[in-house]
């Protein structure tokens, strides 16, 4: 009776400090695959929430390998969130958490493809949410990241690792190494390794617009409204297709 009433007492104070409650007899494997099934319904910002916290909460009890899948993960989800957050600030704070959980994982295994290529993508949007001018410092860390990323798998997320390198070229100025002909051939790539991704077709969709080809940039948006995706990849075809119009209009 008395070591019931403690459990009771302690898990009522951990809700009054509004800490996660600790998932009792589970395991990290049971614990990820929770996650994972959170991150699926990705298009509820909570769910996402929910994800990431439940990543960094079995990370710290998983061994190497699971801690290192449970952080880039996370990074992954904290991405996701900054992207769809309201306000620039926002936009920093879950891209700012997405590189620090990107590098424990980094720390952990400094081969794991996903984790570098998070952190880069983590750090280019931070950088776009601050202003492109005001962090020309990261361009240099991104450049890193994505060196690592062709190091260990160019092909990842369908050659993903050259629409970020293309993107941070013909965003990033020329006297500062951006070049609107390099970021061309990247984005090119990128199309050749996944000529189904939705993002290989919106980062030359924005190039197009951007140096005023009409014509492509419309023949990609035709493209990105009939592009038939697998069903978990329909968030992210979805969120494209969204900002592509924008962008149109």
């Amino acid at each position: 009776m008395i070591r019931r009433h403690w459990i009771i007492l302690f898990l009522l104070g951990a809700a009054a400090l509004n800490h996660p409650l600790p998932v009792l007899g589970e395991d990290v494997s049971s614990l990820i695959n929770q996650a994972n099934a959170a991150y699926a319904k990705r298009e509820d910002l909570s769910q996402v929430r929910i994800a990431m916290d439940i990543y960094e909460r079995a990370a710290t009890g998983a061994d190497a390998p699971h801690a290192v899948e449970c952080y880039w993960k996370a990074s992954r989800s904290a991405w996701w969130i900054g992207q769809h957050a309201d306000d620039r600030a926002a936009q920093q704070v879950y891209h700012q958490k997405g590189m620090d959980l990107a590098k424990k994982a980094i720390h952990l295994n400094p081969d794991c493809v996903e984790a570098h290529f998070w952190l880069g993508g983590n750090q280019g949007s931070f950088g776009e949410a601050k202003g492109v001018l005001k962090s020309l410092s990261m361009v240099k860390l991104i450049r890193h990241e994505m060196a690592e990323v062709i190091r260990l798998n160019d092909h990842y997320l369908s050659g993903g690792v050259y629409h970020v390198l293309g993107a941070v070229d013909y965003k990033v100025p020329g006297f500062v190494g951006g070049s609107k002909k390099r970021a061309k051939e990247e984005l090119e790539k990128a199309l050749a390794i996944g000529p189904k991704d939705p993002f290989n077709h919106y980062y030359l969709l924005e190039f197009c617009a951007l140096t005023g080809d009409k014509a492509r940039a419309r023949a990609e948006m035709e493209i990105l409204r009939t592009l038939n995706v697998p069903p978990e990849d329909e968030p992210e075809l979805k969120m494209v297709q969204e900002k592509a119009s924008r962008l149109i209009k």
